[in-house]
């Protein structure tokens, strides 16, 4: 039997491994430099920002990221990796939890075996299972799970008597000792096992690391004790409570600001949550409309109808829990309605970008399933006592048995299907506008698995799922955004610009939302206004990526090499791996050696033309004094050079230095008036001057580049 459910239930999760990177593993593992390298772990535990390549979806979990690295590491950035790794973290917790439920008084193995497959085959893990960011979710229920099982086993169901049987007639010397000193071992084991070593917290530490939601362990723990705990008082749950407590806080002061635009008011998501609670009840018995983004708003009202059913459904469940707890059989019941309400108080206190999220029932749904195995139990030893041949037995275990592989075989289903709608971006997105149809986020994420279809139908009816999410979520600048790129491709520029800018207006506080318009601004060779949204996109965020690309990119066409070293220094010290950092220190440093080259030809050579090369290379570089000088000696070498007049007068007038500028130009004038735009850039620097003077002249912008 054990060997057939064990088949059965990788027969279950066998197209599991095909799952890819969807959603939030996009920023966190795959555009996600920091990941890509084991180095990176020591940075992971002191800047929670380098965690992802979106501030949004930043947080603090550094034994997570670290063990990204090492999976990305160890399957070259394959996903199937990943997947393997969060399948068997899943698979450990599930036996955890048969381990667990065994020694919970009132469930039987029977019960305990039950609900342990249930949870393993139930369709709502296969969100969290399937999602490779998700494993730090799985890591911290094997946490806590782990911890409790510890806790349960030691040291009260540890053999209390040394599990040594010594020899009637020693054999060798090893005999010969322990006989002599067997007493004297076996109070040294007692003393070990008895010890307050707090060994339950071991596992319960890392998981922290990896998911901060395992702090809940300490008021699972301190339900543990109160319900079931006879030689334990709740003195022993102290060094959890401290632990757990202490860490939760710190890493939520710590991460404060992350993902803080995209969070949705308090007072709203305080209100939803008593509701979302009760969705997630209801799906972990009956698991339909599953979806990776849903589309449940928050409510805008405290009276809002639904948001009393929460509160009154919540008080329910509190009122069963307590009422179960009075009675000595039913206390398994209470304990998983207390596990499930505390698992889900984390994410119901801090916002969140939604206010519901299949993953968020990952660790709960363990304490469903315990209420579930106590009344599996229950139904077992309600059965007519005797041998299973007789008939007045027989029947009620076969149909049990029929009943309970029906529910394992449904959800078993379920979940492969599940697993079958994370295969790719496309389904798992499809499947999400179906489910989630006021998501306009999830249209749009559809609508982006199309858009590049060769066949024109497809990437029409793409477009028009983009558009529609515009419709559904019109102030969404993610959708602005990727409308806008949308609108690019179908060369319809002033779209484009229109709708960028609606994401800049709509996302103010975002930084994407200027690096995205700084990027295009860029293509369309507009870099003034790309640097300018860049810098805004710095200022919001000093780790996006795409912001520093378009300025290392700017400076590098306006030959400003000095600063693109410095700028592009600054992104390796943030970003180390910065594959665009490394490529503008090269190209900066190239153009630092180009500049060496000419200076030490014009040094060696010191003729005209060598340094009014010089001149302009610096004029490019915005080095405007070393232009002007290498101008003055190109005048040294042939004094009537009117090419090192105009040069002056460039470099003169980028300073704001008119009077300076004014001369060179006369002189340039003088020497040679038919050198181009020599007389228009006269007439420019005389008409501001005049202007500055109180004049009504009217001035040109600028003067023209100089030349060489």
């Amino acid at each position: 039997m054990l060997i057939l459910t064990a088949i059965g239930w990788l027969a279950v999760w066998s197209n599991h491994f095909r799952s890819g990177f969807h959603f939030d593993d996009i920023p966190t593992i795959v555009d996600n430099e920091s990941v890509h390298h084991v180095s990176s772990a020591p940075r992971f535990f002191v800047n929670p920002r380098i965690s992802s390549a979106e501030k949004d979806s930043a947080s603090y979990r550094p034994l997570l990221s670290t063990w990204l690295a090492l999976d990305y590491w160890m399957g070259n950035g394959n996903p199937f990796t990943f997947q393997l790794a969060n399948w068997l973290w899943f698979a450990a917790t599930v036996l955890l939890i048969f381990l667990l439920f065994r020694v919970i008084p009132g469930v039987e193995n029977f019960g305990a075996g039950f609900a342990a497959l249930l949870f393993g085959v139930h369709p709502v893990t296969a969100d969290t299972v399937n999602y490779a960011v998700q494993q730090g979710t799985i890591m911290g229920a094997f946490g806590v799970t782990a911890g409790l099982v510890i806790f349960a086993y030691w040291p009260w169901r540890m053999p209390q008597q040394l599990p040594l049987t010594l020899k009637r007639v020693p054999e060798h010397g090893l005999d010969e000792f322990l006989r002599r000193n067997f007493r004297r071992i076996e109070e040294t084991y007692l003393k070990i096992i008895h010890a307050s070593s707090g060994l339950y917290l071991w596992p319960v530490v890392p998981a922290l690391l990896c998911d901060p939601s395992t702090a809940v362990f300490a008021p699972i723990l301190v339900v543990y004790i109160l319900l079931f705990e006879t030689k334990r008082t709740l003195r022993n749950a102290v060094p959890a409570a401290v632990i757990c407590g202490g860490y939760w806080v710190f890493q939520l002061f710590f991460t404060l600001r992350l993902g803080e635009y995209r969070r949705m008011p308090a007072v709203n998501y305080w209100f939803t949550q008593p509701w979302v609670a009760l969705r997630y009840l209801a799906k972990f018995f009956v698991p339909a409309r599953l979806s990776v983004d849903s589309d449940l708003p928050a409510f805008d009202h405290l009276w809002d109808p639904l948001a009393i059913a929460g509160y009154a459904g919540v008080a329910v469940l509190i009122a069963a829990a307590i009422l179960t707890a009075r009675r000595s059989e039913l206390r398994a019941v209470s304990f998983g309605i207390w596990w499930f309400l505390i698992a889900l108080v984390p994410d119901a206190l801090v916002p969140q970008r939604v206010v519901e999220a299949d993953w968020r029932m990952f660790l709960p749904f363990i304490g469903l399933a315990l209420a579930v195995a106590r009344v599996a139990s229950a139904a077992v030893q309600s059965l007519p006592e005797g041998s299973i041949e007789q008939r007045g037995r027989l029947i009620p275990v076969s149909a049990m048995s029929v009943l309970a592989f029906a529910i394992l075989g449904a959800f078993g289903w379920g979940t492969y299907q599940r697993s079958e709608v994370w295969a790719s971006d496309a389904s798992l997105w499809r499947n999400a506008s179906q489910e989630s149809p006021g998501n306009g986020r999830a249209l749009m994420r559809y609508g982006l698995t199309q858009i590049s279809s060769a066949d024109p139908g497809a990437a029409a009816e793409a477009f028009d799922y983009i558009r529609r999410a515009s419709v559904v979520s019109p102030h969404d600048p993610l959708i602005a955004i990727n409308l806008a790129k949308a609108l690019g491709r179908r060369g319809d520029t002033s779209g484009a610009e229109k709708e960028f800018r609606r994401a800049v207006a709509d996302g103010s506080g975002w930084s994407p939302a200027y690096s995205a318009y700084a990027d295009w601004l860029l293509a369309q060779t507009r870099s003034s206004e790309a640097r300018d949204n860049a810098k805004k996109a710095l200022a919001l965020d000093s780790y996006d990526t795409l912001a520093r690309r378009t300025m290392m990119d700017v400076m590098a066409q306006e030959h400003q090499w000095d600063k693109l070293k410095q700028f592009a220094d600054d992104t390796l010290n943030s970003i180390p791996d910065d594959p665009d950092g490394r490529r503008s220190e090269e190209v900066a440093q190239t153009g630092l050696d180009h500049i060496e080259k000419s200076e030490k030809k014009a040094k060696y050579e010191p003729d005209v033309d060598n340094y009014l090369a010089l001149s302009v290379e610096y004029y490019q570089t915005e080095r405007y004094e070393d232009c002007i000088n290498a101008a003055k000696k190109a005048l040294e070498v042939n004094p009537k050079q009117a090419e090192a007049y105009a040069n002056l007068a460039t470099a003169y007038h980028t300073l704001g230095r008119l009077d300076e500028a004014l001369a060179a130009l006369q002189e340039e004038v003088k020497l040679n008036p038919d050198l181009p735009n020599a007389k228009s850039n006269l007439e420019v620097v005389q008409a501001e001057i005049a202007k500055k003077q109180g004049g009504k002249a009217a001035t040109p912008t600028s003067t023209s580049a100089p030349s060489k």
